[in-house]
């Protein structure tokens, strides 16, 4: 089952269960789905890994709220943002180990022979498409810087 038609099944087990926020969650991600779709040339149904990039493009926004949320004192959002957050994060593939991540960053340096924090552009693109969605592009370039400087 392809990760598009599990989130279709949840929501409609959302519907059947009357979870209001599962179901609130569920449809926005559906709707950058739907989107996507729009485009032209475009599937019939998107492959999973474009489908985790618009989940993580909607967790990045919900935590973007989280953190305005917190700053301006509003705890009902807060905790709204991190349910949120949660519901999502379901959807979206284990998250790498600092181990793993740290292998690949090493590789990817290895691959492109780059030394230097300047070269660190080829090193990101290498390191990012190995990565393939278990770790977001912050805690990579962390590491790509850790592993430069050291």
């Amino acid at each position: 089952m392809s990760l598009e038609e599990r989130l279709s099944e949840d929501l409609k087990n959302a519907m059947r269960e009357k979870d209001e926020r599962r179901l609130s969650v569920i449809r926005m991600i559906r709707s950058g789905i739907l989107l996507e779709k729009k485009k032209p040339n475009a599937p019939a149904t998107l492959p999973d890994d474009q489908v985790i990039r618009l989940i993580q493009a909607h967790v990045k926004k919900v935590k973007e709220a989280l953190e305005t949320a917190e700053k301006v004192g509003r705890p009902e959002l807060a905790a709204d943002a991190r349910a949120e957050i949660a519901i999502a994060d379901a959807y979206l593939p284990a998250a790498m180990s600092e181990d793993e991540l740290e292998t690949i960053v090493r590789a990817a340096l290895a691959e492109t022979g780059a030394t230097g924090p300047a070269a660190m552009g080829p090193i990101m693109k290498a390191a990012m498409a190995k990565v393939g969605g278990r770790a977001d592009g912050k805690r990579v370039q962390e590491t790509v810087r850790r592993v430069l400087g050291g």
